[in-house]
């Protein structure tokens, strides 16, 4: 297994997930990204100002992927914030508190925190200078989506001399009362007059390539311990979404984990399956939150929905370029031995033995937790329909007979890390509780 991973892939998958929640982030934190830079770029060239304000822009929002609903997705995205700033805040506050326990990311946590904060207000408490950058760049991106939204499908080239005019007037208004004037004069004078910025930064493909190569430029890898840890914090953002999955894959990753240490996998292995349990419902972030909590049965159109968050953590790891292993006993968990599996229809021919152990640890997880339709069952009970589905051909016989004679281990080490999961899950709720109170 690579010793290393390569940042720019991960930063911008994980990026682009905001995309999956709401058409209104799609490509917002690239561009933002791109803006923060371009400001910062004509600041200083000290590779570590530079390379902290370009990731703090790719994961500015990240807390909207586990707090907001669609209104609070909108009301972040608006021009005007003035009406309700503790709920403005909350998202970055979340967005902090995930990224503060990973050293790694430690200083972007602290910028990405003050990010929808005044210049006045930054300075007064002593936040990051490059919070300033990144509100600034934020508040400019929501000019250029609300133009680019009424636009429709016309060419977004075409309205770049509109979307000058209409943020050189939002910023001459706002400057030294909300932006910092310094920046707002260098986005003015030495960014946006620039043909080449606009071409680059309402072309998709263009943004996305030019992030890349900016983000490798640095010649960022990421020790894979510290992948490790973000994995565990991507779990989080999928499992957080709802009190009923909120510990949901670190089961699954501690269950996979049992089963394939009593297999004698490797101990690269080992890393390897817990990382993919951790991320194995990644895709989830696609799924509307009122399909997750359903108290009753889904509808076949809501159980399509569903199926396809399999399909998108696919699509997400895959990006990661990291081993092939871990996207395949992540993405493959709901296959079956006998075809009837989703979303590739694999069968057994297809199957390792690192999937065959998720696709059970999955299920057994799943069973033994409460959700919005039923109560945890019992480990015998779990035990009897595990059973059933190998006989139908579903699960692997011996997969599921070594978690038969390990049950009491295995569940027990299940509980412990879905315990500790909780305890952050309740501290951000509470986090979320005292905002809205305040």
């Amino acid at each position: 297994m690579n010793s290393s991973i390569d940042i720019s892939k991960f930063l911008l998958a994980v990026s682009s997930m905001s995309g999956l929640v709401d058409p209104i982030l799609n490509n917002h934190n690239y561009r933002v990204a791109f803006i923060s830079y371009s400001i910062a770029r004509e600041i200083s060239f000290s590779s570590d100002f530079l390379y902290n304000i370009l990731v703090s822009g790719l994961l500015h929002d990240i807390g909207l992927l586990l707090v907001s609903t669609q209104e609070d997705i909108a009301f972040v995205k608006a021009v005007e914030l003035e009406r309700d700033k503790r709920r403005m805040h909350l998202h970055a506050e979340i967005g902090y508190e995930l990224l503060r326990h990973f050293p790694y990311f430690s200083k972007i946590a602290k910028i990405i925190r003050y990010h929808h904060y005044s210049c006045h207000e930054i300075v007064r408490i002593k936040a990051p200078f490059s919070s300033l950058i990144l509100h600034l760049a934020d508040r400019i991106d929501t000019v250029i989506y609300g133009r680019i939204e009424k636009l429709g499908r016309e060419n977004p080239y075409a309205s770049i001399s509109s979307i000058r005019t209409l943020i050189e007037e939002y910023l001459l208004k706002f400057s030294g009362r909300v932006f910092n004037p310094k920046l707002v004069e260098i986005f003015l004078t030495k960014i946006s007059p620039k043909d080449s910025f606009w071409f680059e930064l309402l072309n998709e493909n263009c943004l996305k390539e030019s992030l890349e190569e900016l983000l490798r430029s640095f010649s960022q890898k990421l020790p894979f311990e510290a992948f490790y840890d973000l994995s565990k914090m991507l779990a989080y953002l999928i499992d957080f979404k709802s009190p009923f999955t909120a510990t949901h894959s670190s089961g699954v990753a501690q269950t996979a984990l049992s089963l394939a240490t009593l297999f004698n996998f490797t101990s690269p292995d080992l890393k390897k399956i817990e990382v993919a349990g951790l991320l194995h419902d990644i895709g989830k972030i696609a799924v509307p939150k009122e399909i997750l909590e359903k108290p009753g049965r889904l509808t076949p159109e809501e159980y399509s929905i569903m199926k396809s968050h399999v399909f998108f953590s696919y699509r997400i790891i895959s990006k990661l370029a990291i081993d092939t292993n871990i996207v395949e006993w992540a993405a493959y968990h709901h296959e079956t031995l006998d075809g009837s599996g989703y979303p590739f229809r694999l069968n057994a021919n297809d199957l390792s033995l690192g999937s065959r152990i998720m696709a059970v640890a999955d299920v057994f997880t799943a069973l033994m937790e409460d959700r919005p339709y039923k109560k945890g069952l019992s480990g015998k009970e779990t035990v009897a329909i595990i059973e059933k589905m190998v006989e139908e051909g579903k699960l692997d016989r011996t997969v599921v007979n070594v978690l038969k004679k390990n049950l009491k281990k295995v569940d027990s080490h299940r509980k412990k890390a879905q315990e500790r999961a909780k305890e952050l899950y309740l501290s951000l709720r509470n986090l979320a509780s005292d905002f809205i109170s305040s």
